[in-house]
């Protein structure tokens, strides 16, 4: 303990010699503030003579300059402020950075939509109540160009992936019905759907909002694909009926057009399952020992533990990869 203490001594003596050498001169500062100052590129001289006791250069002075706090913080504090920051122009990202706080760049609030302000209230309460469970599968698309290219050239119509998407979701629920389930909080207890009816979250100027396609494991690929071409324009126009958007057994949120990897979505009650979608990429894998590419996607699906568990999930992720293996049967 004495042999530390000394230590300690020794560091303050040391300390004090450095200030000390500094006020020998007009320049006056701590060699934190020096080591500051080189960090940013500042001469110490030119923020001469500073805010602290006997001109001295203080962390404030240097905060000032980079733009980290304005001058009303100082002088709240007790400390006048040095020379106005000049107007130079930032050669770093940091330096940008100070520069656009030191002029004093302004940005004005928008009032939240109520529509934003009902999804934050859902989906703050989803996450308090909600026992959430996650499962991820990487489910490869090498088949899906052959089928898109088959669609296109027998009927004209063009399918998008989200359409695939959405076919084998409703085909892996009518699978896996355990996950086609919600909770119901008057009953205590978990509800099966009737029908399958998959939720497709759609972003809008005024937020998300998630359009309803009834009986999705009935439905061909093009009817799956009209019927989220027409229900996604009517969202962004704000004329979705309350039946096509209020309800739904599950829902998918597809992130893979914003280049997203991989995501973990917020159940949306009562229903007790969400798919998130990543992007398609192309992955190394191993054929027959030999390293070959394949176009694969990450799909996370969130579930409520009251109403699934993670070997329910885990079931019917199997079921919605498998999908994308047999394309040759869809209804197209």
């Amino acid at each position: 303990m004495a042999r530390a203490s000394a230590a300690r001594r020794g560091d303050a003596s040391a300390s004090t010699r450095t200030f000390a050498s500094a006020s020998s001169s007009d320049l006056r500062l701590w060699p934190s503030v020096r080591r500051l100052c080189d960090e940013h590129g500042l001469d110490p001289r030119a923020l001469a003579p500073g805010s602290g006791p006997r001109g001295a250069l203080v962390y404030a002075d240097v905060l000032l300059k980079i733009g980290a706090v304005d001058a009303a913080a100082l002088e709240r504090v007790g400390l006048r402020a040095p020379t106005p920051i000049p107007d130079v122009k930032p050669t770093t990202l940091l330096e940008d950075y100070a520069h656009g706080k030191a002029k004093a760049q302004t940005h004005e609030d928008e009032a939240t939509s109520k529509m934003r302000r009902v999804v934050a209230s859902r989906l703050a309460e989803s996450k308090a109540r909600s026992p959430h469970a996650y499962a991820s599968a990487d489910v490869d698309l090498s088949a899906i160009a052959a089928l898109r290219k088959r669609v296109l050239d027998a009927h004209g119509v063009k399918v998008s992936v989200n359409d695939c998407v959405m076919y084998a979701v409703g085909r892996a629920l009518r699978e896996v019905p355990e996950m086609n389930a919600g909770w119901d909080e008057a009953a205590g207890g978990a509800t099966a759907s009737e029908s399958v009816d998959v939720c497709v979250a759609v972003a809008t100027d005024d937020g998300l909002i998630t359009p309803i396609v009834t009986r999705a494991d009935e439905k061909t690929l093009r009817e799956i694909g009209a019927d989220v071409k027409a229900l996604a324009h009517k969202a962004r126009e704000g004329t979705l009926k309350p039946h096509e958007f209020m309800g739904g057994s599950f829902s998918v949120s597809n992130l893979g057009m914003f280049g997203v990897d991989a995501f973990s979505a917020i159940l949306n009650p009562p229903q007790g399952g969400i798919l998130a979608v990543g992007a398609g990429k192309e992955r190394v894998v191993l054929v027959d020992g030999q390293p070959s590419t394949t176009q694969t996607m990450t799909a996370t699906v969130s579930v409520d533990r009251r109403v699934a568990d993670e070997a329910d999930a885990a079931r019917w992720l199997d079921a919605f990869a498998a999908q994308f293996r047999r394309t040759e049967s869809w209804a197209v």
